[in-house]
Formats: structure tokens, sequence, C-alpha cells
């Protein structure tokens, strides 16, 4: 693996994460948003694994919790797990016959963020008291990301495939010519 996969998933998350902020955050349906972040991650640990969802996770959480001031680490503790797990199941489920659907995967893992990080949240601060929302929001910014799911998946998958096809052809020439 060169450099080039690398860094292209990692701008993939930086990039949701900043339009996360910017832009997703402020179109509120019922005071909820979709959360393009843990869409992108799912589709980047789909597409890499667990070690990479754990990576890219951590890296999106640092993104959001910088961009927002948040407490470093809790979003991004919850975000690397999340990964993590998504990343680990399409590495059991992903075959020819049973691909994982990445419309369950951003689903769950946005879900999963919205019952996450105030849960940790409310475990780390002592100044943390109402977690009565937590549900009721996280089923809504579920439902908002549902139709996000498939496009933010078919875009990370077309954007690296793009960056490791020239790769894939300088192996085969490399190869053909040994």
């Amino acid at each position: 693996m060169t450099f080039a996969p690398r860094i292209v998933p990692s701008l993939l998350v930086v990039i949701a994460a900043i339009l996360d902020v910017t832009i997703v955050q402020r179109i509120e349906i019922a005071d909820a948003s979709p959360d393009v972040l843990m869409l992108t991650v799912s589709a980047v640990a789909l597409l890499g694994g667990s070690i990479a969802g754990a990576w890219y996770g951590f890296l999106g959480g640092m993104v959001i919790a910088l961009a927002m001031g948040l407490p470093l680490g809790t979003h991004a503790m919850v975000a690397a797990i999340i990964g993590y797990w998504v990343g680990r199941w399409g590495e059991v489920l992903v075959t020819d016959e049973h691909p994982a659907p990445p419309l369950i995967a951003g689903v769950l893992a946005a879900g999963t963020m919205q019952v996450g990080y105030p849960l940790v949240a409310f475990l780390v601060d002592p100044n943390v008291h109402d977690t009565s929302t937590i549900w009721p929001e996280s089923l809504l910014v579920a439902s908002l990301s549902a139709p996000l799911a498939i496009p933010v998946y078919l875009a990370c998958r077309k954007i690296i495939a793009l960056v490791d096809a020239p790769d894939a052809q300088s192996g085969e020439k490399a190869g053909g010519e040994a």
C-alpha cells in the first residue's frame, strides 16, 4: 500500500467533518441533522477494515472536537469504537455472495454516535445532567442519515478506487516486465 491510498480516506473524513460542522448541522429538521461524518467513517471502514475504521473514526472525532470546541477525546473515542466495529462487520460479512449493506452500517453508525457520545460525556463530565433526549434524537438522526448512506458510500468507494487504480496499473506493468 502506498502513501496515496492512506491520505485520500483521511482527506475524505476531514472534509466530511468540516462539512458536518459548517453546513450540515445548520440544516435542522426537528432539531436534528444528518451525521455525514459517521456516514463517511462507516463507508471508509467497510472499504478498509477494522483498523482503518478505528483510525478514521478517531481522526474524524478529533476534527469535530477541535472544530466545535468540545473536550478532546470523548468524540474521538466513540467514533473510533464505531469505526472499528463497522470495519470488523465489513471484514466478516463482505464477500461476493453477501456484501455488507452500507445503508445499515451508516444508519447504525450515525445512531450509535448519537447515543454513545452523550453517554460517555455523562460518565466523564459531572456537569452533564440531561440525557432524556438521547433516544428520540438518535432515531431522528439515523432517519435523516439513511437517505445519504448509500450516496456517501458510493462516493467514497469511487474516490478511493480512482486513487488505487494507478497503483494497480503500475503493479501490472511491473509484474509483466519482470
